[in-house]
């Protein structure tokens, strides 16, 4: 059964609230078919690719736990539970500080690169298929401008200049 909210068309309507519920519902709607589709051509889960991603940007491919867990774009919830998920299945390695019990580090394994890249292969066909190809080269500069915009006057550090830096979901390559 599909649940449809009318409302009534008022020119009371916020364009900037439509905007807002447009872009979670093509959020949502996106995340789950290309999670689906990972995961049907036996790649990463998204949030997997999330977080070798999220280690293969970072300085030695290596990132505090806390750091990994505010870092990650998709879902940080149950980041322990991944993470040990991810080590038992030789894609990354977490180690105990040895200044400071309570840290943990979290590194990229080859293992965990390489699983990162054959994901890559499927998932850039993903999103050219299901988001870039209803848009001009211009459109999309101009959408990622907006949300730009939103991102540095919102996001943290390490989101301000995306789009400046050319920033997608591609891995970098092998140092």
């Amino acid at each position: 059964m599909s649940i449809v909210r009318s409302h009534p068309t008022t020119t009371q309507t916020d364009p900037r609230q439509v905007a807002w519920r447009m872009l979670l519902t093509v959020h949502a709607h996106a995340y789950r078919q290309i999670d689906t589709e990972l995961i049907s051509a036996g790649a990463l889960s998204f949030d997997d690719y999330d977080v070798l991603l999220t280690l293969n940007e970072a300085e030695n491919e290596t990132l505090r736990m806390s750091e990994l867990a505010e870092a990650v774009l998709l879902s940080n919830s149950g980041m322990s539970r991944r993470v040990t998920q991810l080590v038992a299945c030789g894609l990354v390695t977490r180690k105990q500080s040895e200044h400071d019990g309570r840290v943990f580090r979290v590194k990229l394994t080859v293992k965990g690169r390489k699983a990162l890249d054959r994901t890559w292969a499927v998932y850039k066909p993903l999103i050219d298929n299901i988001f870039a190809k209803h848009f001009s080269e211009e459109e999309a500069f101009q959408l990622a401008s907006l949300l730009q915009k939103v991102l540095n006057a919102t996001g943290l550090d390490h989101h301000r200049n995306l789009l400046e830096n050319g920033m997608t979901d591609a891995p970098k390559p092998n140092a």
